[in-house]
C-alpha cells in the first residue's frame, strides 16, 4: 500500500487487521505472505508513531493543565482562622 504515512490511526490499524486476517487464511503463497508482512510491519510502525505523537500531546495538555491549577492555587488566600472548638 503507498502513503501509508498518509493514513489516520484508525485507516492504518484497520488495514493491519484485514493484513493479519488474510494471513491467517489457508493456502496463501509464501510470496503473497512476505509482501502483506512487509505491509504489516510498516502498518505497526507507523501506528506505533502515532500513538506515541499522541502520547506526548496528552502529557503536554496534562502537564499544562497541571500547571495552571498549581498556580490556580498559589492565587487563592490562605485560611489562616483557627476554628473556636
Amino acid at each position: 500500500m503507498d502513503n501509508i504515512s498518509e493514513l489516520k490511526y484508525e485507516q492504518a490499524y484497520e488495514r493491519l487487521e484485514q493484513i493479519v486476517e488474510r494471513m491467517s487464511a489457508a493456502a496463501v503463497p509464501l510470496d503473497e505472505l512476505m509482501k502483506l508482512y512487509e505491509e504489516g510491519m510498516e502498518l505497526a510502525e507507523h501506528c506505533e508513531k502515532l500513538l506515541k505523537s499522541y502520547d506526548a500531546r496528552l502529557e503536554k495538555v496534562s502537564s499544562r493543565a497541571l500547571l495552571n491549577e498549581q498556580e490556580g492555587a498559589e492565587d487563592e488566600p490562605e485560611d489562616d482562622e483557627e476554628v473556636p472548638f
